[in-house]
């Protein structure tokens, strides 16, 4: 029975991992979703250009697509699909979007939750997170489990 029960807990690991191996990964393609909010990079000429909020899905265009660069130990560069910046951490610890090369410390990591989600780390050991009555993206010492999906198209 203990075998079993083993061999049983051993499967469940294995296929998460592997869920998870499907999702995030070096050059794929995934969106990151709290509800129907949808995290997306503002355009040239909308206020605060360049910096990450979120909106409400149906209302996304085509900013809110990331792909995921691996640079090593677990850790990605997130580069949106549409405009090619890559996020960054700015001043006050706002996200946003740079279109030259990033800082070692813009490097993230997708920490599994058990439940299907993601806490998403910096390399300074920070978490994503709602910001606020704007909607902003910021980090946090606060946990928030974001949805991570693969991009439509």
């Amino acid at each position: 029975m203990a075998a079993l029960t083993s061999l049983l807990v051993l499967s469940l690991f294995a296929f998460g991992a592997s869920a998870d191996d499907d999702l995030i990964g070096d050059g794929k393609c995934i969106t990151i979703t709290d509800g129907d909010l949808v995290v997306h990079e503002r355009k040239p000429g909308q206020l605060h250009a360049y910096y990450l909020y979120v909106i409400n899905r149906g209302q996304e265009d085509d900013d809110q697509r990331w792909i995921l660069e691996s640079v090593g130990r677990d850790f990605y560069k997130l580069k949106n699909k549409h405009s090619n910046r890559r996020l960054a951490i700015g001043a006050y610890d706002f996200l946003l979007t740079a279109s030259d090369e990033i800082r070692m410390m813009d490097h993230f990591k997708f920490r599994p939750d058990g439940a299907g989600k993601f806490d998403i780390i910096s390399r300074g050991n920070l978490h994503l997170k709602i910001h606020g009555e704007d909607n902003s993206v910021k980090q946090s010492t606060d946990q928030q489990h974001w949805t991570v999906e693969k991009c439509q198209d």
